[in-house]
């Protein structure tokens, strides 16, 4: 969730509106659409110059500002990130001596407030993130009051509210009381829609990444990724011409279970030579492939981990390529990457954790099991279940696998929609596992408050989302917690 929260305020980073002491001019707008097509080099280069010419014009600091967060996000670029601060507290200093009464100055310290929370939240610094988009939300919206029909304003403003709806219930008060932070999901996508439905591409400088917002809430914090991928399909096409949307268009694809398309969207070449790339792609790539089982995967996640800046992923990284070497039978790969599990990168994400995990035990998995889990992932269905009969489960002996094999079964009857089956694995996994210290059985039970949902059942589901809540598995926990917590925002406490 964490990783996705970074996502979605990395996308609240564009925008401004004409008025006195900060406005658009030609060379601003040239300026904005190299930054936003990743040509940052070139785009700051434009602002540099036009900022001595016109220094009155605070569109610069603005652009200047934005610009140089794209940078070190999308690369997680730490080593920068406190010369950014200081330099991005002076921009801010500045933007503020902007009067209130022009639309842009409001507006324009929120989102540079939106920058800041960005960069703690990527470093892992939550109280600082919290504060930063406390100061945000006030100033979007008193600028809100003050300019209704602002769409520049809105887009921020209603993204935000997005974000507050997704906030488990439990959570929700605490946050009312620390910040000033309101608003629904409905409510969000509401206007951000409204905002497609009144401008165009030509009216609105914004358009694309207003599409991009609302493909965000609609497909991750609205649980509806079909809805999201329409949004982007509708207006970027099969194939998306910016990296931002060929990350969100794929991470959609993938949640689907559509691997084949995920992997088209990653493999179409975006941008220019020179402009930055963001290496996370790679890592998607080389994941999506490792799921079909090409023969290439390795090379993209190698590329990942040459390109990488940051902390995060690193652990992920090297189990994805383990696993690689495992179902090659490089069993002296497989310790080789576990290896360097212990010894690089951070353990912050779920993910990296359970990498860690298994680097720490020396748990080597299944190799059919985990190639139906691969296959799983990857949406291709048919496959995994092939892989998981009776014969498989006779030759498990550890406890933690056949475990797994009740859980992976019960998945992949799931994904197939078949639900009776489905509940028989999990609610085996369940009774099996609950006291156990691996993840299957809570992930289970978030699963059949799913499908019991799904049937029309809350009584029901709430039940197996208290009980997925009751669990604490060594890894994973992050995140299945906060999926129970949603579902319960749905069916009620």
């Amino acid at each position: 969730m964490k990783a996705f929260l970074c996502v979605w305020i990395f996308l609240l980073v564009h925008g401004a509106s004409p008025a006195q002491d900060m406005y658009w001019t030609p060379e601003a707008r040239n300026a904005y659409q190299l930054i936003t097509a990743l040509r940052i080099d070139e785009g700051l280069t434009a602002v540099q110059l036009q900022s001595i010419s016109h220094p009155d014009n605070l569109i610069w600091p603005y652009l200047e500002d934005y610009g140089n967060f794209l940078r070190i996000f999308v690369q997680e670029d730490i080593l920068a990130i406190d010369s950014f601060f200081e330099a991005s507290d002076i921009r801010l200093e500045q933007i503020e001596e902007v009067p209130i009464t022009n639309p842009l100055s409001l507006m324009a310290q929120g989102q540079i407030a939106l920058h800041q929370s960005a960069l703690h939240l990527q470093q892992g610094k939550m109280i600082a993130a919290g504060t930063d988009i406390n100061s945000a939300f006030k100033l979007l919206r008193k600028n809100q009051k003050l300019f209704p029909d602002d769409v520049a304003n809105l887009r921020l403003y209603a993204s935000l509210k997005v974000v507050f709806g997704a906030i488990p219930d439990k959570y929700r008060l605490l946050v009312q009381i620390v910040t000033s932070l309101s608003g629904t999901i409905e409510e969000g996508l509401e206007e951000l829609e409204g905002i497609l439905e009144t401008t165009t591409p030509e009216t609105n400088i914004f358009f694309k990444e207003t599409v991009l917002y609302a493909a965000l809430a609609e497909g991750r914090l609205n649980n509806n990724p079909e809805g999201g991928l329409a949004l982007l399909k509708k207006y970027f096409g099969n194939t998306p011409d910016s990296e931002s949307a060929q990350y969100l268009m794929s991470n959609m694809l993938i949640a689907l279970g559509r691997n084949d398309e995920a992997i088209k969207v990653l493999s179409t070449a975006s941008g220019i030579p020179g402009s930055v790339q963001i290496p996370f792609l790679d890592f998607m790539l080389g994941e999506c492939k490792l799921f079909r089982g090409d023969a290439d995967a390795n090379i993209y996640l190698k590329d990942f981990l040459v390109n990488h800046k940051g902390k995060h992923f690193i652990k992920e990284a090297y189990q994805k390529l383990a696993w690689y070497a495992l179902l090659k039978g490089d069993k002296e790969g497989y310790r080789h990457y576990m290896q360097q599990i212990l010894i690089k990168g951070s353990n912050k994400t779920d993910e990296d954790q359970q990498a860690m995990i298994e680097a720490e035990t020396h748990a080597v998995p299944n190799p059919k099991l985990l190639r139906s889990r691969l296959y799983y992932d990857g949406g291709y269905y048919d496959k995994a279940l092939a892989m998981m009969n009776e014969a498989l489960y006779s030759t498990l002996v550890q406890h933690e696998q056949r475990l797994e094999y009740l859980y992976r079964k019960g998945r992949i009857l799931q994904a197939q929609q078949s639900d009776a089956e489905a509940l028989h694995y999990l609610m085996l996994t369940i009774t099996t596992g609950q006291f156990e210290r691996y993840y299957f059985a809570c992930s289970a039970a978030l699963q059949c408050g799913i499908i019991h949902e799904k049937l029309g059942s809350p009584p029901t589901a709430r039940k197996f989302y208290n009980m997925c809540l009751e669990m604490e598995p060594e890894a994973y926990s992050t995140g299945l917690h906060q999926k129970a917590r949603m579902g319960l925002n749905r069916v009620g406490n």
